[in-house]
C-alpha cells in the first residue's frame, strides 16, 4: 500500500457529477500517445511489412511506398531538386501528400474512436498533447512540468465530450500525427535510382528540367 494523503481528498458535488455522468472514473491515465503513434505508422498501409522491425515499430531505413510518390508522365520520377551550396544540388523525392493523407485518415479516425471509449483518458491526452501544435520534444518536457496551457480541457466542464470538441480532437490528433510521425518519411528522401541520387551542377539541372518541361508541353 502507497502512503495516504497528507490532506484528505475532497471532490466537489459538480466534479463528482461530471465524472458520473461522463462514465469515468476519479484517476485519469495519460494516454502514451508516442506509442500509440509509432504502432500507427505500421498499420496505414503506407509501408511495406519487411519495413517493420522485430520490435514492432518501422526500421530506420523505412520508406514509404513508391505507390505514393510522384511520377512525371513518361514513367520517370519527378523529384524536387534542393540547393545544398557551392552551386550544387541534389533530387529529393516528391510525394502526392493529398494521396497520403486520404489513406491514413480512416485509420486515424479509427484511432480516435478508440481513444473516446475513455473520454476522460482523451481530455488527459489533449491536454498534455494534442491541442497545442507543439513537436513531440516540447511535449516531453511539458509532461514533465505538468503544463496544459490555456487550450486545456477541464474534466469538470467538458466532460462529456460535445461533438464539436470530438471533431476538434480527431482533427487536431491527425495533424500531430502527420507532423510529428509521418511526415519525415516524406521529406528530403533520396532517390532510389542511383543515377538520379548523385550531386549535379545546379544551374545546369534547372536549366535541363525547364528544358524537359518545354519538349514535354511540345512549346519549343
Amino acid at each position: 500500500m502507497g502512503p495516504a494523503f497528507e490532506n484528505p481528498l475532497v471532490i466537489n458535488n459538480s466534479s463528482l457529477a461530471a465524472i458520473l455522468k461522463a462514465n469515468t472514473s476519479l484517476i485519469a491515465s495519460t494516454p502514451d500517445i508516442n506509442k500509440d503513434m509509432l504502432r500507427l505508422l505500421t498499420e496505414i498501409g503506407l509501408f511495406s511489412p519487411d519495413m517493420v522491425g522485430e520490435d514492432g515499430e518501422l526500421s530506420a531505413t523505412a520508406k514509404i511506398s513508391e505507390e505514393y510518390v510522384m511520377m512525371n508522365p513518361d514513367g520517370s520520377f519527378d523529384y524536387e531538386i534542393v540547393d545544398i551550396g557551392n552551386g550544387k544540388g541534389r533530387n529529393v523525392l516528391k510525394y502526392d501528400l493529398n494521396k497520403i493523407e486520404k489513406k491514413v485518415t480512416p485509420f486515424i479516425n479509427a484511432e480516435v474512436a478508440g481513444l473516446m471509449d475513455s473520454e476522460q483518458e482523451a481530455v488527459a491526452a489533449w491536454n498534455v498533447y494534442i491541442s497545442k501544435d507543439t513537436s513531440v520534444e516540447e511535449d516531453a518536457q511539458m509532461a514533465q512540468d505538468a503544463n496544459a496551457g490555456a487550450s486545456s480541457w477541464s474534466y469538470e466542464e467538458d466532460l462529456p465530450l460535445q461533438q464539436d470538441k470530438k471533431v476538434l480532437f480527431e482533427s487536431k490528433y491527425k495533424e500531430y500525427f502527420m507532423n510529428n510521425y509521418l511526415l519525415k518519411f516524406a521529406s528530403n528522401q533520396t532517390p532510389t535510382v542511383k543515377e538520379d541520387a548523385a550531386v549535379f551542377d545546379l544551374a545546369e539541372a534547372k536549366k535541363a528540367k525547364a528544358q524537359k518541361f518545354l519538349d514535354d508541353n511540345d512549346l519549343n
